[in-house]
């Protein structure tokens, strides 16, 4: 029987985690400066593995312009 460690664990409803924001595309360095700015706040989650409200997660996420390469 295998068991579930807490990068396997799905967050509540309402919650996202940073490697789903990654998976929408956003680089781990933009959440960081979010969590920095206080931008986007941890409701739940571990000090590793951190949660965060998905409302405010996804508002930022849809105001970020990813900058273009040279």
């Amino acid at each position: 029987m295998s068991s579930a460690g807490p990068r396997d664990r799905v967050p509540l409803p309402g919650r996202i985690t940073r490697v789903q924001l990654e998976a929408l595309g956003v680089p781990a360095s933009t959440v960081r400066s979010w969590v920095i700015r206080d931008d986007l706040v941890r409701i739940g989650g571990s000090t590793r593995y951190p949660e965060y409200d998905a409302d405010q997660a996804l508002a930022l996420v849809e105001a970020w312009r990813p900058r273009k390469s040279a």
